[in-house]
């Protein structure tokens, strides 16, 4: 899998500072930042979620210049995170996900304009993506990913997938698809989340 090269320097800044830089077709990435940042993103701030952008490149990176104790020590944190993996969602997280999923699912039913629907289908299952890299306790990936990832993860989501891609809009295979991503935690949304 191709992706964007990220290249970080850390260092004494007084913060957090990107660029994106295009050489030669690709991506670049330049970060830098004081240690106590990347500490307390990859400590605290990415496991509360499911994205990991600075983990995954901490734990799956090489240190190019600089290699030192507090290197080190930042190196196995986020090693030891990163295959950790993301803090499960909480009762509410997933109340949200419920909560979401079947307001999208009831604004698709109420439409009858082709393009409307159409637009909601492609919306459900975009949030039916995201909610199972949630759900599942996976680390979350680029969109240009996530196919690739569910194939390579879950069979069932993929074959899911691929009969809803290719009849885009179909309501019978839309509502397969969020019954699969919603049945483990609890179905569809019918009483009032706010209770």
């Amino acid at each position: 899998m191709l992706s964007d090269i990220d290249l970080c320097y850390i260092g004494s800044f007084a913060s957090f500072q990107r660029e994106s830089i295009a050489y030669q077709g690709r991506e670049f990435q330049l970060m830098l930042a004081p240690w106590s940042w990347y500490e307390h993103v990859v400590n605290e701030y990415e496991r509360k979620g499911n994205l990991a952008t600075i983990t995954v490149m901490l734990a799956t990176g090489t240190c190019l210049i600089g290699d030192s104790d507090q290197w080190r020590g930042l190196k196995q944190l986020a090693d030891q995170l990163y295959y950790e993996g993301p803090q499960p969602p909480s009762t509410e997280e997933l109340r949200k996900i419920r909560v979401q999923l079947t307001d999208i699912w009831e604004d698709y039913c109420d439409k009858i304009d082709t393009q409307e629907r159409l637009w909601l289908s492609i919306a459900i299952l975009q949030n039916c993506m995201e909610a199972i890299f949630r759900i599942r306790g996976w680390w979350s990936v680029k969109p240009k990913y996530q196919l690739e990832e569910i194939y390579a993860r879950d069979s069932r989501m993929a074959e899911l997938l691929e009969q809803c891609l290719s009849s885009i809009g179909t309501q019978n295979e839309l509502e397969t698809i969020c019954r699969y991503v919603l049945e483990p935690i609890g179905g569809w949304m019918k009483e009032s989340w706010k209770a």
